[in-house]
């Protein structure tokens, strides 16, 4: 199963009210992680591989680093690095909201005198994912990932997630309350790939079937940095410059073909999806003018190659891709449509005049 990475940046400030009875500001309330909520961005092409629904499973992680600030600690470091883990067979007198839910050892408590409360979280917990990270660099008021570098396999992919929200504030009585709650979306760029047959040469399959031999994507820029750029007042992806990862990736083969013949749909039907090029996630990046799809294909038995770059691509409008955002979801068509070899008649030519003979006999 695919993992997720998911990073999130929430910052829950808790400010309390002045109480005088100072045993009342004591109760042991523990700080809980059960609002887990997973954002369903309003971008025109976004899904992803995790919703709140999916993430919520048990043996799904992530970690936490908090601070608290009281009137005699300033961003006292709470949680470094905690592992929360959604379990199941919890108990509700321990504390918790459900037998199942988001728990982590030992449990800490709400401090009623406390004025704020900083959490950043990441997921999954660092010791459960393939890719790496360095996460050293994160401290009360900032959180960023630097040296991220992506698996270099479909299977393995992380998909990275962060809280794109502002930050949230709990005020008041509601310190003790209320569970830490997150909102989560995508962060890198969804790639996806499709082929299908042009309606002509799908009509002609029983004479020329089309098999795909190979098709493969790359090379991709893999590893960057995550942090939070003061300038532009958002968090930014940056491409590593120092000895980066670039991978290759090519479509899964089913003997020795991608698609048999007869296996793909005519661009009427629909797009089929090329085995193993189905939520490629990316750092999100400007698309190399060198990325590019190279494909092997036959009809019958004819072996044609094409090599296609991304940039030639073209959406309904007929623009390019020039980046990836972070995320939105990208998928590429491929169409096998070639013009077949046609013969007509132009007309035909008359004779030329060989001049007129004659003999007469006497």
């Amino acid at each position: 199963m695919k993992k997720s990475l998911l990073i999130l940046t929430a910052t829950a400030i808790v400010v309390g009210c002045a109480k005088t009875d100072s045993l009342n500001e004591t109760n042991e309330i523990p700080i809980g992680f059960t609002k887990v909520y997973i954002e369903n961005a309003t971008k025109a092409i976004t899904t992803g591989a995790y919703t709140t629904a999916n993430f919520e499973t048990v043996g799904n992680t992530f970690g936490v680093f908090g601070y608290k600030t009281t009137p005699t600690q300033s961003n006292t470091l709470l949680f470094n690095d905690q592992e929360v883990e959604y379990k199941s067979g919890l108990s509700t007198s321990a504390g918790y909201n459900a037998t199942t839910d988001w728990a982590y050892s030992p449990l800490k408590y709400w401090d009623k005198n406390a004025s704020a409360y900083n959490f950043y979280a990441y997921a999954p917990h660092e010791s459960d994912f393939t890719g790496t990270a360095a996460l050293s660099s994160n401290s009360a008021t900032a959180f960023s990932i630097s040296g991220f570098k992506q698996a270099t396999t479909q299977a393995a992919m992380i998909d990275l997630m962060t809280d794109l929200s502002s930050k949230a504030t709990v005020s008041g009585t509601a310190i003790g309350t209320n569970d830490v709650a997150f909102t989560f979306g995508h962060i890198l760029s969804n790639i996806n790939v499709k082929m299908a047959v042009g309606d002509a040469l799908k009509a002609d399959n029983t004479d020329n079937p089309v098999t795909v031999v190979s098709l493969t994507l790359g090379a991709i820029k893999m590893d960057g940095d995550y942090a939070y750029n003061t300038t532009a007042s958002k968090y930014e992806w940056t491409l590593a410059t120092t000895s980066p990862t670039t991978q290759t990736f090519p479509a899964t083969q089913t003997s020795g073909n991608v698609f048999a013949s007869d296996a793909l749909t005519s661009v009427t039907t629909g797009y089929t999806d090329v085995p193993a090029m189905t939520n490629l996630l990316f750092v999100p990046q400007t698309v190399d003018a060198g990325y590019k799809f190279v494909i092997q294909y036959k009809l019958k038995n004819e072996v044609f190659d094409a090599e296609i770059p991304l940039s030639s691509f073209k959406n309904t409008s007929n623009a390019g891709l020039a980046t990836w955002e972070p995320g939105n979801k990208y998928t590429y068509q491929i169409v096998i449509g070639p013009n077949p070899i046609l013969f007509d008649l132009s007309g035909v030519s008359d004779w030329a005049d060989g001049g007129t003979y004659t003999y007469v006999i006497e």
